[in-house]
């Protein structure tokens, strides 16, 4: 059975010290976002995200996901800045994928 994730999706702000950014702030832009563990591939991922309009066209092969334990957090490739963030939690059997209100479906990713 393929498992889904709840994700958070974030905005994030963030400076840099040294070589490494801090993030100063965090902003909500989606919750109760529902993904299949096998579509979380960094492609699949940003793609979904450009579908959505949370990514330009123009980030096409700008972008790199890192997985820090908490977050797939979707960043520049040359200077490692964080520009999104999808929080991860509570995960989810297929049989309570939703809900009891409408659902948004893109292929098999589920946004709630």
């Amino acid at each position: 059975m393929n498992e889904l994730i709840k994700y958070e999706l974030l905005s994030v702000d963030a400076w840099r010290d040294d070589c490494s950014w801090t993030w100063n702030a965090w902003y909500s832009l989606e919750k109760d976002i529902y993904i299949a563990d096998s579509e979380t591939t960094p492609r699949k991922l940003l793609s979904t995200l450009r579908k959505w309009g949370f990514l330009t066209a123009q980030s096409k092969g700008r972008l790199s996901i890192d997985d820090d334990g908490y977050n797939l957090v979707i960043q520049d490739k040359n200077t490692l800045e964080p520009i999104l963030a999808l929080c991860y939690g509570q995960h989810l059997e297929d049989d309570d994928i939703c809900p009891s209100y409408d659902c948004d479906w893109d292929g098999r990713v589920h946004r709630c």
